[in-house]
């Protein structure tokens, strides 16, 4: 207890006992009255010295942080798989152990984390888990778990898998302790039918007389001793053969094929490796894929821009930046252009131009309509976001104020449904946060706003594209998207916007054309059962029809009609497929008519009936400093894991004086006082 009174204890010392003694010296008869008197005086002036004494009370409070603790669950396919007819799945031995007593306890001591493995890592409720994953990214994932507790009191990981990891990875030390799980008891598998799985990573668009490949990863069970014949077909006639030679069991090879072609259009090619098929479709596109890129300084936007855009084989960058001097030198690696040369001869060799916030002084005129027109004839144009940015081009309203700050950002419905993000951002439920953002009071009345930032609580335009003339032109009005490069947990949102950015801009014919053309494409060139495809149409004419037709042609020979309804850019239709194999999609208006192709393929299983891979959970156990525990042990980890608590310890100050209760503690005794004079008739 301490105390700060008003005034010197002497002082108080001598004016308290005088002041009670006057108490009693009221001259009230009889004498009885005079005590009842004195209670609620006396009980006044012990609430008034409690205030001038100012008492407070000084308390230690300690605050134990309760360390984290991981745990990762695979959520593959492989967890479902009835390897062992004897046995329980793998994932019924997870929602077994979910609900064992050294959890539970665990739920008391540790502030507990649940993630999902797949393809990527993904926090989430374990009651969610379906096993559906078609991949297991498990090294890659432990990981991503470290470097995401980085800094934080992470007790351990706790990893439930199979380790089937479908990843050319292999164990490390990531700095935190690992545990892992037996979830199968060791069993003498039957014997491995003989099986091979296809993946093809194949470019979706080439131009013509480009040099890239075919890149086919051949999966056998089964075949050792074996080669099998790899085939690649071009649009049903046999182009080139290899051959993959497995010597063992469980093998993946890969193999190239070149690929080159001359002349546009859509071409339909096949991958086959034995009963295995895995088709697809190319657009080939004339030569003018290329992309300028004018930044105005080196930054983090300018690294990891150019950076998405190179590891593209499609495409072909040239990049220059501007110098302190006011000189735009060129960055390019790939022996490109030197000087920058922005004649309507020049840009049209370009597909896209990005202008990266440049001031108004940085391009001429001149250079400003020659931008106008490569859009105006069919060219993309990006413009990034920034302090400087203005274009007359913008599909936004200026002036733009240029904010600093943390701006969360969401998907439109439009944004959804747009080639732009698609069905592949649907599941990105947290985007990192933005740190700067242009304030525009809107969009252009014909613009699409595909995602929006937070500005204040007030949802602002952030990514919005307009057609203009036969090009179209796309605004990102900040200059931190390589936020998402960065930050981003799980699945990196970055590189695949700007592929599909650069995808939907890139126009299938450069340079004048046809005024009144069709135009038809997909979101994507291959789709998995189960997913509708969304058509999308559009008509360069002023006069636009209510509907348009759409002819779908199934694999199995069988033809559906549609009809393609107007929408923001054109014309929508979600299509039904019904089989897998290669869809052709046609619309004819007035004579023109306009052709896409999709290929609708299941995705490789991973029920192949392996079994756990032991040898990897408990390399994954022993390199991490963890354990790994059979099934009769399960408990014995909550007992094996020690973890100091975090103890943070404060002084707290309370008074004892300064509180409502005192007040009214007092006011009651004076008014007591007060109630018995009167009803005494005394003064």
């Amino acid at each position: 207890m301490i105390f700060h009174p008003v005034v010197a204890w002497p002082w108080l010392a001598i004016i308290l006992p005088l002041f009670a003694g006057g108490l009693f010296l009221t001259g009230v008869k009889p004498r009885s009255r005079a005590v009842w008197l004195a209670i609620p005086r006396l009980l006044a002036l012990a609430a008034l010295f409690i205030m001038l004494a100012q008492p407070q009370r000084r308390r230690d409070v300690v605050t134990i942080l309760r360390p984290q603790l991981a745990v990762l669950v695979d959520n593959s396919e492989s967890m479902t798989d009835p390897a062992d007819a004897g046995q329980p799945r793998r994932a019924d031995r997870v929602r077994e152990w979910l609900k064992s007593p050294a959890l539970e306890q665990a739920g008391k001591d540790f502030d507990v984390r649940f993630f999902s493995v797949d393809s990527g890592l993904n926090e989430r409720d374990p009651g969610s888990l379906k096993f559906d994953g078609g991949a297991s990214n498990i090294l890659g994932s432990l990981g991503k778990a470290a470097e995401r507790f980085r800094g934080q009191p992470l007790a351990g990981v706790l990893l439930l898998s199979d380790g089937l990891d479908t990843t050319a990875e292999k164990p490390a030390d990531t700095g935190v302790a690992v545990d892992t799980f037996e979830l199968e008891k060791p069993f003498k598998p039957r014997a491995a039918p003989k099986h091979v799985t296809l993946g093809v990573d194949y470019p979706p668009r080439v131009v013509v007389g480009w040099d890239t490949e075919i890149r086919a990863n051949i999966t056998a069970t089964g075949m050792n001793g074996r080669t099998v014949a790899v085939e690649l077909w071009r649009d049903g006639v046999r182009k080139s053969e290899s051959a993959a030679a497995f010597n063992e069991d469980e093998q993946t090879r890969q193999l190239a094929f070149p690929l080159s072609e001359d002349r546009p259009g859509s071409v339909n090619y096949e991958v086959r490796a034995g009963a295995e098929k895995y088709p697809f479709v190319v657009q080939v596109l004339e030569p003018g894929n290329r992309i300028l890129y004018i930044q105005n300084a080196l930054g983090f936007d300018f690294k990891f821009l150019r950076k998405a855009i190179v590891t593209d084989r499609n495409l072909q960058l040239s990049a220059y930046v501007r110098w302190a001097d006011g000189s735009l030198v060129n960055v390019s690696d790939n022996g490109a252009r030197t000087a920058l040369d922005l004649s309507a001869k020049a840009l049209a060799e370009d597909a896209v131009i990005l202008l990266g916030d440049l001031p108004p002084d940085a391009l001429s005129a001149e250079h400003t309509r020659a931008i106008r027109d490569f859009v105006d004839r069919g060219g993309g144009l990006v413009l990034l976001g920034g302090p400087n940015v203005s274009s007359p081009l913008l599909p936004a309203k200026l002036p733009a104020e240029y904010r600093e700050g943390n701006f969360p950002v969401e998907i439109t419905a439009t944004g959804l449904h747009h080639p732009v993000f698609g069905p592949l951002f649907a599941r990105v439920k947290d985007f990192p946060p933005l740190l700067t953002c242009d304030v525009v009071a809107g969009a252009a009345p014909d613009a699409e706003v595909l995602l929006q930032a937070l500005v204040d609580g007030v949802p602002r335009p952030l990514v919005v594209s307009q057609r203009f003339g036969k090009g179209r032109v796309v605004a990102i009005l900040t200059d931190t998207l390589w936020r998402w490069r960065l930050a981003a947990v799980g699945w990196p949102p970055y590189e695949t916007f700007w592929t599909q950015l650069m995808d939907w801009l890139i126009p299938k014919k450069l340079g004048g054309g046809n005024g009144d053309a069709l135009e038809l494409f997909t979101e994507r060139s291959n789709y998995a059962p189960g997913e509708k495809p969304e058509v999308r149409a559009i008509l360069h004419r002023t006069a636009q029809p209510a509907t348009l037709p759409l002819q779908v042609r199934t694999p199995d020979g069988r033809v559906f009609e549609y009809l393609m309804h107007p929408a923001k850019g054109g014309y929508r239709c979600e299509v039904e497929p019904n089989v897998p194999g290669l869809y052709k999609v046609v619309s004819t208006i007035d004579g023109k008519t306009a052709e896409t192709r999709f290929v609708v393929a299941r995705p490789p299983t991973e029920l192949t009936g392996r079994p756990t891979d032991r040898a990897l959970l408990e390399k994954i156990a022993e390199m991490n400093r963890g354990h790994f525990y059979k099934m009769e042990d399960w408990n014995k980890w909550r007992a094996d894991l020690h973890f100091p608590e975090q103890h943070f310890s404060r002084v707290e100050m309370s008074d004892l004086w300064n509180t409502p209760y005192l007040l009214a503690f007092l006011m009651a005794a004076l008014a007591c006082d007060w109630i018995l004079r009167k009803a005494w008739n005394l003064p």
